[in-house]
């Protein structure tokens, strides 16, 4: 796992990588300040008339701007995990061919085409936003101890997006079903690259390159394993 994540940060300067991450954080920017500015027009179109007077001068002349602001900063800080997972499964497939075509060029697998990226990624994303909604109570209650909303969220996000990751290049190379399993025949790899991608998430700046991180990584194990696999079927 190291050495995934050591080979898989050095490729992001590759020009190949380099370009797919720059339109996929144009757009991921793009759809969240679409996000806030509908939030700004929603909170502005509250109807305020029948509120006391001293609360309709108080939202106004300053908390209404401030609550617009807090629950975009919410949105933002919950969606962006599954918005920038949904978001990078659109060239998730390029950024899986680039890790092969440098490193295990002998082993290169079928396109999986646009329309099953943007499904196992909006799977990933809604399993990712589902939890995170489900958790906010809990990490609401465990801000006291400091640490323990970082740590909630790396496990539970490290469960969703490992096995997404792994299935993704999976898919690639084996048939469906086997591919599905597949996260679940290697557990430990699974979770590793699900929590490594998870820490970088929760870290801001390296959070853009998370989901790109995740999928390179997935694709190192991923020919490891077949490579260890096929060495011991030959002993």
């Amino acid at each position: 796992m190291p050495a995934a994540f050591i080979l898989s940060f050095a490729q992001l300067w590759d020009p190949a990588i380099r370009r797919i991450l720059l339109r996929a954080l144009l757009l991921t920017l793009l759809l969240f300040a679409g996000l806030s500015y509908l939030v700004f027009k929603g909170v502005a179109a509250i109807e305020t008339n029948g509120w006391p007077q001293w609360l309709q001068s108080f939202w106004t002349n300053g908390a209404g701007d401030a609550a617009a602001f807090l629950l975009s900063m919410l949105l933002t800080w919950l969606g962006f995990t599954s918005i920038a997972t949904a978001v990078m499964a659109m060239w998730q497939d390029e950024i899986i061919v680039a890790v092969e075509t440098r490193y295990y060029p002998h082993a290169k697998g079928h396109a999986l085409g646009l329309g099953v990226e943007l499904a196992m990624g909006g799977r990933a994303a809604i399993r990712v936003a589902l939890i995170n909604m489900a958790l906010l109570p809990a990490y609401l209650l465990l801000l006291v101890t400091g640490i323990g909303p970082l740590v909630l969220f790396i496990i539970a996000n490290g469960w969703a997006l490992g096995r997404e990751y792994l299935e993704a290049v999976a898919a690639r190379h084996v048939p469906l079903g086997e591919s599905r399993a597949w996260p679940g025949q290697h557990k430990w790899d699974s979770w590793g690259i699900g929590f490594l991608t998870a820490g970088l998430f929760a870290v801001p700046v390296l959070n853009l390159v998370a989901p790109m991180m995740g999928a390179m990584m997935a694709t190192h194990i991923f020919h490891r394993e077949r490579e260890d696999e096929a060495k011991a079927r030959a002993a």
